[in-house]
C-alpha cells in the first residue's frame, strides 16, 4: 500500500486515512462515505473532523468546499456567514466544541467550556479537543 498523507481518527472507532496515490480509506457514518465519493470527485480532502455522534462530522477540501453533519448549530450559523473558498480547517470535540479557521488567519471557536475560553485568545492558530475537557492549541 502506498504511505498516509493524512490521517483524522475520531472517537466510536472512526477514522479517515488519505494515501499518497490519492486512495483513501474511511470508517464513519453512511453519509460521511456518500459525501466523500460525491464531493471528492476532481478535489481533494484537506481535513476530516469527527463530532460528538456517529452521524457528526465536517470535511474541508482543498478548495475551500466543505461538507457537513449533525454539527453544533452555532458552528453552522458561523458557516452559513462565511465565504467558501476561505475556509483553511474545522475540527469538532466529543462535547460539542468546534474550531473553525480561514485562509487569511482569522479563527472562531465555541462550544467550550470557561476554563478553555480562558486558554485562548485572538493568536490561536489550532485547536483540537479531548474527552474530559482536554483541549490542544497551537499559537
Amino acid at each position: 500500500m502506498p504511505p498516509p498523507v493524512y490521517v483524522a481518527m475520531g472517537s466510536q472507532d472512526r477514522y479517515y486515512v488519505m494515501f499518497a496515490d490519492g486512495s483513501s480509506k474511511c470508517v464513519g457514518c453512511d453519509n460521511l462515505s456518500n459525501d466523500l465519493q460525491k464531493k471528492s470527485k476532481g478535489r481533494f480532502v484537506k481535513t476530516v473532523a469527527f463530532g460528538v455522534d456517529w452521524d457528526s462530522y465536517f470535511v474541508v477540501y482543498t478548495d475551500g468546499d466543505w461538507s457537513s453533519r449533525n454539527v453544533p448549530s452555532e458552528l453552522m450559523d458561523l458557516m452559513n456567514k462565511r465565504q467558501k473558498a476561505e475556509l483553511d480547517c474545522v475540527s469538532l470535540g466529543p462535547n460539542g466544541e468546534y474550531f473553525v479557521s480561514a485562509k487569511n488567519g482569522r479563527a472562531w471557536w465555541g462550544g467550550m467550556t470557561t476554563q478553555n475560553y480562558a486558554i485562548a485568545d485572538r493568536n490561536v492558530k489550532f485547536m483540537d479537543f479531548g474527552d474530559n475537557n482536554i483541549l490542544f492549541v497551537r499559537y
